[in-house]
């Protein structure tokens, strides 16, 4: 048997609940003809005109979790904006958002999760179909619990936990979540049926009251009408018509902690920009899918990117400390011999080049022999400036975890070690550049260009202090670029010298193996044509992968993240030995 209850019933009592609790006047009207999804607008909260339960208890207990919901929208909230998106993007913010407002509501109210716990009574599964993927992602965040293993789930998990972490209160990240998880479900072809309306658990609205664009006012220009009284109390900005007045709700000297406020938001936006990098271009690379042996083209979009001068130098703060043992590097590197070269085809020269000896003649008896013959060989030394090196520092997320030491982020030590090396290579003269990757799928591989080869170090390391580290390691699609980058160079010998805490990954591959095997074919196909490469991991379970993308003899595992200057200082004067034997 079930029971009806209309909301006419309960009406009074949601809002004086309503305001019991967040100390603010909600109306609660009735949603009339076949609305059955809740949904809210400025200041008030549309409900079912009536609910179908197995007890009145359910009933009350369903209209009372949409009003606590619907408020905390209200209050933790503010419209997005959906130009651009699509249904699916919009669902899956919208299911991030809700569990922001909610776990905002109960840290605050202690205890208001349990209302809302109590509508997910449904078990997740692990079919891959749109609903029964977001249902299981609301689930995990609204109960904190998994049902099953699922990459998908645990990735929304640790990224909701990372911004709650990080900043609650900005729903711009929250929106950067669902958007990331729509692009998985997209490279997973999981479709979603936009006809049909998408409804979650029963108590939660439509979502519309996010998605209609902000229009800031001008707050303080805001007049009262003639006979209406004006009151102020902290919160978001709406307006209203309660009992006859008007109300603005909206204090300049409302805190985060009270409601969002607009303005300050956006100014806060605004100065991150700045500091943000500059974007110069953007390329497509092939990526190797070892599973069917075949090449997916142009399935990489890179985005090359510049960072602006800062005033700050990084080369005096981090230098000092290995300054006598970069003093003393040089030193060794100055005493080396330099080889002898043997250019062929030259006009001049000690000894005779029979090949060139051959094709003059060759040319001569077919009438097509120059008036000049490059006939000979020239012996020259080989300079120290025959050597470029691109080192390309991996900038993923668990960069920014601390060292075994607990004292500096690996981030941290890998900067120290680029200006150390910095400081050797200009020294000595040296080509060469500093460049750094990260990915946010195959649609969003960054490309982070430092210091490039032209570049005066002193002036271009000042960047060093706005390099930061985020997201995924696509490994593969970064080689092809840097390779790209140091083909262009002049020098005989080129090395490019890779710099990781981790195996290749990244958020739309589940396949473990599968970018390790598309970074071993990337690394293949720049050893051929006489680059070379080398890897320093600080990753101490690195063997198992680094073997596979770099072979045997061309990495090296670095266990201590701390000691990583001096090693990758005494490295350069290895392979630099190497070139010149």
């Amino acid at each position: 048997m079930r029971y009806t209850l209309f909301l006419s019933d309960v009406q009074r009592q949601l809002e004086l609940t309503l305001l019991a609790i967040f100390e603010k006047h909600f109306r609660v009207l009735p949603l009339f003809g076949d609305g059955i999804v809740p949904t809210i607008c400025e200041g008030t909260i549309l409900l079912p005109e009536f609910i179908e339960a197995e007890s009145v208890q359910d009933a009350q207990q369903c209209f009372l979790s949409a009003a606590l919901h619907g408020a905390a929208h209200l209050i933790y909230s503010y419209p997005l904006g959906s130009s651009g998106l699509n249904n699916r993007q919009l669902v899956l913010i919208s299911l991030i958002e809700d569990a922001r407002v909610e776990w905002l509501a109960d840290r605050n109210f202690p205890g208001m999760s349990a209302f809302f716990h109590r509508h997910f009574v449904k078990s997740p599964s692990d079919a891959l179909v749109f609903e029964e993927m977001a249902y299981s992602v609301a689930y995990a965040l609204a109960t904190k619990q998994t049902v099953f293993e699922s990459r998908f789930v645990s990735k929304a998990v640790r990224l909701f936990n990372q911004a709650v972490a990080e900043d609650i209160h900005n729903p711009q990240i929250f929106k950067a979540i669902g958007l990331a998880l729509a692009n998985d479900m997209g490279q997973m072809r999981i479709s979603m049926n936009e006809k049909a309306p998408f409804i979650l658990v029963p108590y939660r609205d439509d979502n519309a009251y996010l998605w209609n664009d902000y229009q800031e006012t001008d707050v303080e220009n805001d007049a009262p009408l003639d006979g209406q009284e004006t009151a102020s109390v902290t919160g978001m900005a709406y307006n209203e018509i309660l009992d006859g007045r008007s109300v603005s709700e909206f204090n300049k000297d409302a805190t985060l902690e009270e409601g969002l406020v607009f303005q300050a938001v956006q100014e806060d936006a605004q100065s991150n920009l700045l500091n943000q990098p500059q974007w110069v271009s953007e390329f497509v690379y092939p990526e190797w899918d070892y599973k069917i042996a075949r090449w997916k083209r142009d399935w990489c979009s890179l985005n090359e990117f510049v960072f602006a001068d800062d005033s700050e130098s990084a080369l005096d703060h981090r230098v000092d400390k290995y300054r006598y043992f970069v003093k003393k590097l040089q030193q060794i590197i100055n005493t080396y011999p330099s080889q002898m070269h043997r250019r062929k085809k030259q006009e001049d020269g000690n000894e005779l080049d029979l090949e060139a000896i051959i094709q003059y003649r060759v040319d001569f008896k077919m009438g097509c022999a120059g008036a000049e013959s490059k006939i000979y060989i020239d012996h020259v030394k080989e300079r120290h400036q025959e050597l470029s090196l691109l080192v390309l520092l991996d900038l993923s997320e668990s960069m920014n975890d601390l060292d075994i030491d607990n004292e500096n982020t690996i981030l941290d030590l890998t900067l120290d070690s680029t200006v150390v090396l910095s400081e050797l290579l200009g020294s000595l003269g040296h080509s060469y550049a500093f460049h750094g990757f990260n990915s946010n799928g195959r649609g969003s591989v960054s490309y982070f260009n430092i210091k490039d080869f032209d570049q005066d170090s002193e002036t271009s390391l000042r960047s060093l202090s706005q390099v930061k580290a985020g997201y995924s390691t696509r490994m593969g699609a970064a080689l092809r670029h840097a390779f790209y980058k140091i083909l262009k160079r002049r020098e005989r010998h080129k090395l490019i010298l890779v710099i990781t805490d981790g195996q290749p990954s990244d958020m739309d591959v589940y396949d473990d193996q599968y970018l390790i095997e598309d970074a071993a074919i990337a690394v293949n196909e720049i050893e051929s044509s006489g680059c070379k490469l080398f890897c320093l991991s600080l990753d101490k379970n690195a063997d198992r992968y680094v073997q596979k993308i770099f072979r045997k003899g061309h990495y090296e595992v670095v266990e201590r993240p701390s000691k990583l200057p001096l090693v990758l200082t005494k490295l350069y004067l290895k392979v630099f030995k190497s070139f010149l034997a």
